[in-house]
């Protein structure tokens, strides 16, 4: 006859099962009875969904509405320093760093798009793109997707900046960058993601 469990083992083992079944609901689609804008602003729309989860409740889902994907293009020039542009961010209230990159415009190819970003604001143009990678930065509101490059062989050329936009950079080596990203200093979840990313085909780029 086995023996019994010991009673804070027994709870133990109880809460795990518990624990797992809690957790283990398989994620079916929802079903969309309707939707409506609830706000639209040519740099902001907001839409409410009416969805029915898999449990058979209806409930509203707030989104955005997608509109433009968009590029994050992370600079190597030839003693493998990494471009970092700055720029005052309103939201926080400071200036953030980030690799250089923006909206993809109606009409644009990607690879477009981040040449275009690169001239327009730090002032080089990249005679070698390569798309390395693409994330979803914002899945619960969003289905945009960041579309990440490295740009080689640089030279300046620039572009008109945007009015709105005050952005200087600098060149950092690798070993500093990630310093800096470890304390907490670049604490910019795109350029995180993007760097991340990089770091899967880095042997291409870096020595």
């Amino acid at each position: 006859m086995q023996a019994a469990k010991p009673p804070l083992l027994a709870f133990q083992s109880i809460a795990k099962g518990l624990t797992m079944t809690m957790h283990s609901r398989e994620p079916l689609p929802w079903q969309q009875l309707d939707s409506r804008v609830i706000f639209d602003h040519p740099r902001l729309c907001l839409v409410e969904d009416t969805v029915v989860l898999p449990s058979g409740k209806q409930t509203e889902w707030l989104r955005f509405q997608d509109r433009q994907d968009f590029v994050l293009v992370i600079c190597v020039d030839p003693a493998q320093r990494i471009l970092l542009s700055r720029q005052y961010c309103h939201p926080v209230g400071r200036v953030v760093h980030e690799f250089p990159g923006g909206l993809v415009d109606a009409g644009e190819s990607h690879v477009e798009a981040a040449r275009r970003e690169l001239m327009e604001e730090v002032g080089w143009y990249a005679h070698q793109l390569d798309a390395i990678a693409t994330f979803l930065p914002n899945v619960r509101r969003s289905s945009v997707r960041a579309h990440v490059y490295v740009a080689t062989e640089l030279e300046e050329r620039h572009l008109p900046s945007d009015s709105e936009e005050f952005i200087a950079y600098e060149w950092v080596e690798v070993a500093t960058l990630e310093t800096r990203m470890r304390s907490g200093e670049l604490d910019n979840g795109h350029l995180h993601a993007a760097w991340n990313l990089f770091r899967l085909h880095a042997g291409q780029y870096l020595a």
